[in-house]
């Protein structure tokens, strides 16, 4: 009988663990009942990640409304550009309605709060993104963290599938559009017109700023954010 009590006692401790790992409390607000969407289908069995995230985070959404829903476990799928939240009342994953949402933020396992903007692209896209900012103010630095599903070397799967980063940068503007950019100071500096082009040079000198990554290509930006400098917009 005693074993028989601690093996159910590990099974609801087991669960217990799952349902925190999804989401730690039901949504705190409200309107919590706005959250509307549909069941959740499973991406392909590949090699790669095609979520953002390895497992459910709690987060705060945002609607079009205005109105939020905060503590709520979400993941952003990378692969189909759809935020999926975790129904802990009836145990499933759900795909949250696209046009219902302004954004959603949450905060990384290193501590850093990411936040997401539902844009409409009127470009190659033609359709609503969720665009991570990674810097907000008149000109955003923008971020579209898509994940492809590609062919590959059948080394690496033995189906020659698998899902790849396909991440895309650009500058944005309110009125003006996008104007897409590589993590790299050439493709920064291309931007801009020649008689700014010296005064960012001399900025990120000054600074000590090399690009040679997401992070550095952020830091390098925002000084160029602060000399009030605009790129140019075709």
């Amino acid at each position: 009988m005693t074993q028989r009590i601690l093996y159910i006692a590990t099974l609801i401790g087991l669960f217990a663990t799952f349902s925190l790992n999804a989401q730690e409390t039901q949504p705190n607000e409200k309107n919590a009942e706005k959250i509307r969407g549909s069941r959740f289908i499973p991406y392909p069995n590949y090699p790669g990640s095609s979520f953002l995230n390895s497992k459910f985070l709690l987060g705060e959404i945002e609607f079009t409304d205005g109105s939020k829903v905060s503590r709520v476990g979400i993941n952003y799928g990378t692969y189909r550009d759809e935020l999926i939240y975790y129904n802990t009342t009836i145990s499933t994953q759900i795909v949250i309605d696209k046009s219902s949402l302004k954004g959603f933020s949450f905060t990384d396992k290193n501590g850093d709060k990411r936040i997401f903007r539902r844009q409409f692209f009127n470009g190659y896209f033609h359709d609503d993104c969720f665009f991570e900012v990674l810097s907000d103010g008149k000109i955003s630095l923008l971020a579209y963290r898509k994940v492809s599903l590609e062919a590959c070397d059948t080394y690496n799967s033995k189906s020659g599938m698998a899902f790849t980063p396909a991440y895309s940068y650009y500058l944005y503007e309110s009125g003006k559009g996008y104007i897409p950019v590589n993590c790299s100071r050439n493709s920064l500096l291309s931007k801009f017109s020649k008689p700014n082009i010296k005064l960012i040079k001399k900025t990120l000198r000054k600074n000590g700023v090399f690009i040679s990554d997401e992070t550095s290509f952020v830091n390098a930006w925002n000084l160029i954010a602060e000399l009030n400098v605009e790129p140019v917009f075709n």
